[in-house]
């Protein structure tokens, strides 16, 4: 049996900015926080906070400075000093370079590491990369490697016997009581009865080429479906300036760029899509189609990754690959103009996540994983005469 203190966990993540791995994150510690067993630390080495729930858990946290952008060794030493001080039970790491900092610390205090690195499915790995020798190293001296997806699992080969999937949970209470729909569309500007939302980072892994192509040749085809795309960007990329310039000119084309109430634009919107940068990005678990889901949307994504793990084709929306623009336009037409379909995939969708993706599902999960890092730790720590006696 488990010692019934409190148990200490170290979490360490790059940043708590708006993100899937980010949000996954939070709503874990909302869980653990609530359960009232766990006693957490949590370590980042970025100072963007923008998930005011994690403020509201008043978890104790530090920022390490990093020094360098990339592979910043020096966070090693000061997050060694953390790792003493706060004497954890367990290390749990949000990232690669999160992983890699913490091995040191992991080796010399024997802490062990329950590792969430694998959020994503990508295409193509390169086996003889610096970010594969890590992942080597990572996966190698952490005692459970858990992924989002099954697709994860089979793009980064980690050693199977101690690998796990444990699916995104999503906190129901989120989608209750939401403003009304007329409000938030009236706020952010959307003037038709329908209106298709992406909610992804502006990024190399997501093509919102894609996106404002779609959106190009269904407005000029109707005059009743906007599409709006939210999510992190960087003010000066040029493929956000590219999507501004795109709005002046087709005022149905929205980019508001990061918003605080996303679960309320979704839910005044009419289909959720995502679409991903296939030839260099596989989604794990996505916390975006996850919201769609939740609010009984049909979903438009890529039939990639761990994606095809949570939409199912023709049932709560459709799975997309190798399909031409006035193709995919037409499937948001063709779902726009079907009521009964749009909202059977919508319910379909909602069922889904009450079934396989709830935050208690989520949370039950790692905990069960943190009990048996546990309790394998206690067995190697007892002497040679207490294993005679347990037989």
């Amino acid at each position: 049996m488990l010692n019934k203190n409190k148990i200490r966990v170290l979490f360490f993540i790059g940043s708590l900015r708006s993100g899937g791995k980010e949000r996954r994150l939070v709503e874990l510690l909302t869980y653990l926080s609530n359960s009232g067993r766990y006693e957490i630390f949590v370590v980042l080495t970025l100072s963007e906070i923008h998930y005011n729930q994690f403020l509201n858990l008043n978890i104790p946290y530090k920022i390490i400075q990093k020094r360098w952008r990339k592979y910043d060794i020096t966070v090693i030493p000061e997050f060694y000093r953390i790792t003493k001080k706060f004497r954890p039970d367990l290390i749990h790491t949000w990232g690669r370079n999160q992983t890699f900092y913490a091995l040191p610390s992991s080796i010399r205090l024997k802490i062990p590491i329950v590792n969430s690195q694998i959020t994503s499915a990508p295409p193509k790995l390169n086996k003889l990369s610096v970010n594969s020798l890590i992942d080597r190293l990572n996966f190698r001296y952490s005692k459970i490697i858990l992924s989002n997806s099954e697709a994860g699992i089979k793009a980064y080969t980690p050693p199977l016997e101690k690998s796990k999937v444990i699916y995104n949970g999503i906190n129901l209470d989120r989608f209750s009581n939401l403003p009304n729909p007329t409000n938030i569309r009236a706020k952010y500007k959307i003037e038709t009865p329908y209106a298709v939302v992406m909610v992804a980072s502006i990024s190399p892994n997501k093509d919102y080429r894609l996106f404002s192509e779609v959106a190009r040749y269904v407005t000029s085809k109707r005059d009743d479906i906007s599409f709006i795309g939210v999510g992190w960007y960087i003010r000066d990329d040029s493929e956000y300036n590219r999507l501004i310039e795109l709005t002046k000119s087709n005022p149905k084309f929205i980019i508001p760029g990061n918003i605080n109430d996303v679960e309320a634009l979704v839910n005044a919107c009419t289909i959720g899509v995502l679409f991903s940068n296939k030839t260099i990005h596989g989604e794990g678990i996505s916390n975006a189609i996850m919201e769609y889901m939740a609010l009984s949307k049909p979903v438009i994504a890529n039939d990639a990754g761990g994606t095809r793990e949570i939409v199912h084709n023709n049932k709560n929306g459709y799975l997309i690959d190798r399909i031409t623009v006035p193709e995919l336009g037409n499937i948001v037409i063709e779902l726009v103009d079907d009521e009964v379909k749009r909202n059977s995939f919508g319910k379909a969708s909602e069922t889904i996540i009450q079934n396989s993706f709830t935050l208690e599902k989520m949370g039950k999960a790692f905990e069960k994983a943190y009990e048996e890092v546990l309790e394998l730790k206690q067995f190697k720590q007892k002497k040679p005469t207490q294993l005679m006696e347990i037989y």
